[in-house]
């Protein structure tokens, strides 16, 4: 699979609709794209995955938007849109990548944590604090948002005696 990457800056109206797939509220994504880097990924066939990287620091880069088209599901593309956007954050100089999802969220929690992510934080009750619609996943109703962090460590130079 070889995936090339291309920064948008107005979305169209299908690129919208795969990202309300990772993030049902068209409130939030509003707040949030337009402070951000937006990356469609496109492979042979067209439309792959998006990325959506926003800058909290000048160490840490968050993920606020990460969704791979849904036929292209399971077939590594989640895989390499995260290790684009490590690569993104590192040749920027950033320390951290951030994501968050929630706590019903298996694959992409399992995924995530495959690719090197560690939990730093629980935040009870975000997505019915934030989200105006109840939101069900895996049978399960949405209550909580983990917050997972990569930390990019940098290849030591060999030490000159």
């Amino acid at each position: 699979m070889a995936l090339t990457y291309q920064r948008v800056q107005t979305l169209t109206e299908d690129q919208n609709s795969l990202l309300l797939l990772a993030d049902p509220s068209q409130r939030l994504l509003a707040s949030y794209v337009p402070k951000s880097h937006v990356y469609v990924a496109t492979d042979r066939s067209g439309l792959a995955g998006m990325l959506v990287l926003q800058p909290r620091s000048n160490q840490v880069v968050e993920i606020m938007n990460v969704v791979v088209t849904p036929a292209k599901q399971r077939q590594g593309y989640g895989r390499a849109l995260l290790t684009f956007a490590r690569q993104w954050a590192i040749e920027r100089g950033y320390r951290t990548v951030r994501i968050a999802t929630g706590t019903t969220s298996l694959w992409q929690l399992y995924l995530y944590q495959q690719c090197g992510f560690r939990v730093v934080a629980v935040e009870r009750d975000y997505f019915t604090t934030n989200y105006s619609q109840t939101i069900v996943e895996n049978g399960l109703v949405l209550r909580d948002r983990l917050v997972l962090e990569l930390a990019i460590t940098l290849p030591q130079l060999p030490i000159n005696e």
